[in-house]
């Protein structure tokens, strides 16, 4: 295993030590690591979703009454400024 020296601001040292705490790691580099490995595979995710995107063929352009439905969803959840 290879070691990354990192320097943080304090304020980000005490987030990651009562993180760290609060998770059940036994150290600040453990819940550092379970970090970076939940960011690696979510990055897998996504890779394989750009891929099974690209795989699915040709884009076709969305018609007036999709962009509705996705602009209504959108509201009903709450994510307009």
């Amino acid at each position: 295993m290879s070691t990354i020296p990192v320097e943080l601001p304090d304020h980000l040292t005490s987030f990651v030590d009562q993180s760290a705490e609060r998770a059940g790691f036994a150290s600040a580099g453990e819940f550092i690591v379970a970090l970076v490995s939940a960011a690696s595979e979510k990055q897998g995710e996504i890779d394989q979703a750009l891929m099974a995107g690209i795989a699915s063929g040709p884009a076709e352009p969305w018609t007036d009454d999709e962009w509705q439905a996705i602009k209504s969803r959108v509201v009903s959840k709450g994510l307009t400024g």
